[in-house]
Formats: structure tokens, C-alpha cells, sequence
């Protein structure tokens, strides 16, 4: 029920939202009329090869593309790109990026990096090398430049706080941060484990000044995660 989830939009009053397990972009369009945001669709899944339109340089069209992840924001962007991430389960998963300016919070030049994705979610070896391996994809796909900005990345890992997935995420400067709180997020009734987060990097760019799990049991099969940030100026 897309008013329901944005309901549940509008009630957190975030910036920047990453929804997962997206049908298609008629639905973010949808989203982000509800609740006043700008929104981008990153598909995981097409009909035909990505490549192939990309080697014929022909736009994708949107008829070819179902299920994915978005992006809304409140501030203008640039997106990015998404990318396909390892997968030893029958899905498709990718992570998407976008470059999101926050200058009218904290001066002009003032840009981000927000990066949303769903990992693979079998428990079986395969899945777990593939979780480990989008890691690195990730990494290489969006981070390999000198600029190193300030970035977020949120999404579905499919892992616990204390997996090696996360454990190499922080390796590589992202942020885990609970406030000595459990922060569970799945089942929506009666919560028993965090799979779902919000990173943050790197550590001397931002504030993390509140993290709270939203109580929506009936709006999505997980609940929200809510982080509020402050980004910290090189002044």
C-alpha cells in the first residue's frame, strides 16, 4: 500500500530515504508524489542483457525494467548508476548511487554520497561468499577516486551486526554505530535481529546524533531504520 508507506515517509521526516524490493519506477514516481521527494529507480532485474543497450548506446526502455531499489530526497541529485552485485541465490540484486547536494543545509558544494542495496539472502555458503564479495563491488564501483566524499550507504544486507560482511564494511571506513542499543528490525512483530542499517563514512565527516528503529509493523516486512546525521564541517 504505497499511501501507507508513505505515511510512514512523511512520519520520520528524513532527507534522504533507500527503499528496497521496488516493483518498478511507476511506483517511485508514486512515492515520490505522496511525500513530496525526488525519486530514482535502480532496477536488478531486465528482460534483455543491461549490456546489450549500453554496447548499441540505446537508452533502456522503461518497459524492460521490474524490481529493484530507489532513492528519495528532499535535495537535488545526480544519479549515479546502479550496478549488479554478486548473487548465489535465483535473484537479481544491484546497488545504486546517487550524488546528493546539500548545500542548502550546509553551503554551497556541500555533496554526499548515497548508496542503497539489498544483498543476496540465502544462508548457504555461496551466499555468504557473495554478501563478502559485494563488499568490494561496491567499493570499486563507487569509491575508486581520490575525492573520497562523505558518504551513506543503507540497504538490506542480510547479515547480523557481528558477520564478516559487516566486519568488512567497517574495514573500509563505514561506520557501524548502535548507541549501546539492539536495533532489530525483522520480524515486524516482536523484532529479533537487525539486518537493515544505515553506514555512514568517513568516521571525521559526520555526527551521529540519534539512531531509532520506526515502529511500522504493517507498512513493509521490516522496519524502518532512522539515523540522524550531521555533517561535519573541514572548517
Amino acid at each position: 500500500n504505497l499511501q501507507r508507506i508513505a505515511e510512514v515517509i512523511k512520519r520520520t521526516n528524513a532527507d534522504i530515504i533507500g527503499l528496497q524490493e521496488v516493483s518498478n519506477p511507476a511506483m517511485v514516481a508514486e512515492l515520490g508524489r505522496l511525500t513530496n521527494m525526488n525519486g530514482v529507480f535502480g532496477p536488478s532485474t531486465e528482460i534483455e542483457p543491461p549490456n546489450l543497450y549500453n554496447l548499441l548506446n540505446i537508452p533502456v526502455p522503461k518497459s524492460q525494467l521490474f524490481y529493484g531499489d530507489a532513492i528519495l530526497s528532499k535535495h537535488p541529485f545526480e544519479y549515479i548508476g546502479n550496478i549488479s552485485i554478486p548473487s548465489a541465490s535465483s535473484s537479481r540484486y544491484q546497488a545504486m548511487c546517487t550524488d546528493i547536494d546539500l548545500s542548502k543545509i550546509y553551503g554551497k558544494g556541500s555533496i554526499i554520497r548515497f548508496i542503497t542495496t539489498h544483498f543476496d539472502y540465502l544462508n548457504t555458503i555461496g551466499s555468504n561468499a557473495a554478501r563478502k564479495a559485494t563488499v568490494e563491488v561496491i567499493e570499486n564501483a563507487f569509491f575508486n577516486d581520490p575525492i573520497n566524499k562523505p558518504a551513506i550507504l543503507t540497504g538490506d544486507f542480510n547479515v547480523t551486526p557481528d558477520s564478516e560482511p559487516i566486519r568488512l564494511l567497517q574495514k573500509n571506513g563505514w561506520v557501524y554505530e548502535n548507541l549501546g542499543e539492539n536495533y532489530y528490525t525483522i520480524p515486524t512483530e516482536n523484532p529479533t535481529k537487525q539486518i537493515d542499517y544505515v553506514l555512514p563514512r568517513p568516521a571525521n565527516k559526520w555526527r551521529i546524533i540519534a539512531v531509532e528503529v520506526i515502529d511500522a509493523p504493517v507498512a513493509s516486512d521490516h522496519l524502518p531504520v532512522l539515523m540522524t546525521l550531521e555533517l561535519i564541517s573541514d572548517d
